[in-house]
């Protein structure tokens, strides 16, 4: 409903001071959702990434205003800042594993693909018992053994499940866009810097020459580098992400829609309209009484 405030939490109903020391958190999603009623409220996470993986039951999730149904084999990467909640079915369980992007530095550091293709939240869904399946399943219950004791090299080997964890989720998200081909380091940092620049500016409205020309490229690379590595151009990667915050603003603010618009640097709420209309297939203020 538009008014609501949407809390930051460090993990769901823990204050941000909490924060859990740890390389790796991983807990059953029962855990934390059956104290809840089985109902998790909007919320974010300003540092984490969270990676779900539903064995049984299901529900519905809203992330970033959109709607999605959960079923056993579901999956969800969700990065920081990704408003999302849940309305799960009674007895649903899984896992849920949540790592700082400090914890995975060294994944990142070696795969430069791995920051942009986990950079935008994503459910998919993973035929149970399909090798996909078993393997998530088997990592994250490692994983929450691991957690759960107290050995030596603890943090080590936490560290090393994430990695493991999160690989799988990139491994997921290159397939689902069908990048069929391993890109090279090069093309893969340089969509790596357009993603982070892209976040940085959104509002600004930058042409595509200027992301271009600060990032040292043309403009045909650029695109052609983001439609091999993201499944898309450079221009649908600038409007996806003013999209992903108009939802927002729509679905979990009582803005207006003039002030939705002048809040995401457009001059003229009726174009602001007239181009989520295009994308969304809804008017601003239809998609806000049907979320």
């Amino acid at each position: 409903m538009p008014g609501r405030s949407v809390p930051a939490y460090w993990l769901y109903g823990e204050r941000l001071t909490d924060r859990f020391p740890d390389a790796l958190h991983i807990e059953p999603i029962m855990a934390r959702s059956s104290l809840h009623g089985w109902t998790i409220q909007p919320h974010l996470h300003h540092d984490l990434f969270q990676f779900f993986l539903v064995t049984e039951g299901g529900g519905r999730t809203r992330v970033d205003g959109r709607e999605h149904l959960l079923t056993p084999g579901s999956v969800l990467l969700l990065p920081p800042s990704t408003i999302h909640e849940f309305a799960f079915l009674d007895d649903t369980n899984g896992f849920v594993a949540s790592a700082a992007a400090t914890s995975l530095k060294r994944l990142f550091g070696n795969e430069p693909e791995a920051r942009a293709l986990l950079g935008s939240a994503a459910v998919l869904h993973v035929p149970v018992g399909s090798g996909e399946f078993a393997g998530l399943s088997a990592t994250m219950r490692l994983a929450m053994s691991e957690f759960a004791a107290n050995l030596p090299v603890r943090e080590f080997s936490l560290a090393a499940y994430a990695d493991l964890i999160a690989s799988w989720f990139v491994r997921a998200m290159r397939g689902a866009r069908a990048i069929a081909e391993p890109a090279r380091d090069a093309r893969a940092e340089l969509v790596r810097r357009f993603v982070e620049r892209v976040e940085a500016r959104f509002r600004q409205h930058d042409a595509l020459t200027d992301y271009a020309s600060a990032l040292g490229a043309s403009v045909p690379h650029l695109s052609r580098s983001c439609r091999e590595l993201l499944g898309h151009s450079a221009a649908r990667v600038i409007q996806d992400r003013l999209m992903i915050e108009a939802r927002r603003d729509l679905v979990y603010t009582a803005m207006s829609i003039s002030q939705i618009s002048f809040r995401l640097g457009f001059s003229d709420p009726a174009y602001f309209s007239r181009f989520f209309a295009k994308r969304a297939g809804l008017s601003p203020s239809d998609y806000r009484v049907k979320a």
